[in-house]
């Protein structure tokens, strides 16, 4: 009776680790397929190869390459799929072992700590659920080179319709939800910009180059990060765009120079108030791609 429980149990923990990682891989497929994941931000682009993190450093590599994005993507989409069912969570699980060994790798060697703890049980959860097949692997490899014993993989065609469904509504579902967060980008104004002119109550300012790249800068990031470089400094904050009215609110490195920006907003220059009291008009040029792949990168 005890046997019969624990098996139960031990069957119930399965099932759920196979649809715990059949859900993860779909859900971070598709941020992949769409090209979200990897994004890089435009001023840190602008960094010194030198002054790259290991984290900068992988994160802009695998930015760089759309297809090498949607390779990996399409590989954990493939694992999400297959691995519900019982003919092909074999091979589910070799192509999960593969993915999840690299990604724990890289994890490790480029410092990124913050998801070191989940890769590392994808990857003993893909582990775990190898051993059941440690024999028949052993013997494909190992002594005959083919698995040629044969064994019912059979189920109920209720739940076989389940999957179905499953395997439809998720991938479909989580593709559109990623899509509608992708559309809110601005990628014709998402960028890096050189500062042309900085106006306060109609006086200019002058102002010199900034922490990052060779001219003062401006930079808009697609999580709606924005940077101003300059004066030996990097500004950084947040902004919001409705309807052509610009909101942005700053965090100041060390002085109170800059607090807040709002106004109206062109592909070339914002006109509004700046720190609630001063007119200001910023005028700026966007880079082209000699200067900065990634203005063009996620445009075209």
């Amino acid at each position: 009776m005890e046997n019969k429980l624990a098996s139960k149990v031990l069957n119930v923990i399965k099932q759920l680790a196979i649809w715990y990682l059949s859900i993860k891989m779909i859900c971070f497929a598709i941020p992949k397929i769409l090209f979200m994941q990897f994004r890089v931000l435009h001023y840190e682009s602008f960094i010194p190869l030198a002054e790259l993190s290991k984290y900068q450093h992988m994160w802009s590599f695998f930015g760089r390459s759309y297809n090498y994005n949607l390779f990996i993507g399409l590989m954990e989409l493939l694992i999400g799929i297959l691995i519900i069912f019982k003919r092909t969570r074999l091979i589910a699980l070799l192509i999960s072992l593969g993915v999840c060994l690299n990604i724990f790798i890289l994890n490790i060697e480029f410092d990124i700590y913050f998801a070191i703890q989940h890769i590392t049980l994808d990857l003993l959860i893909t582990v775990i659920l190898l051993l059941e097949y440690r024999k028949d692997l052993y013997k494909f490899f190992i002594e005959l080179g083919g698995r040629i014993q044969s064994v019912d993989i059979s189920e109920k065609n209720v739940l076989n319709k389940l999957k179905l469904l499953y395997i439809l509504v998720l991938p479909v579902g989580y593709f559109i939800y990623a899509q509608s967060l992708k559309e809110n980008y601005n990628n014709q104004l998402v960028g890096s910009y050189e500062l042309k002119k900085f106006e306060l109550n109609h006086t200019k300012i002058n102002y010199s180059k900034g922490k990052y790249g060779s001219d003062p800068m401006l930079f808009l990031e697609h999580n709606n990060q924005i940077g101003l470089s300059i004066n030996d400094s990097i500004y950084l904050g947040w902004y919001s765009i409705t309807d052509d009215i610009f909101k942005a609110v700053f965090n100041p490195p060390a002085n109170d120079f800059i607090r807040n920006i709002t106004g109206t907003i062109s592909n070339k220059s914002i006109n509004g108030v700046f720190n609630d009291s001063l007119e200001v008009k910023i005028e700026f040029e966007r880079l082209d791609e000699a200067k900065d792949y990634l203005n063009v990168l996620y445009t075209e």
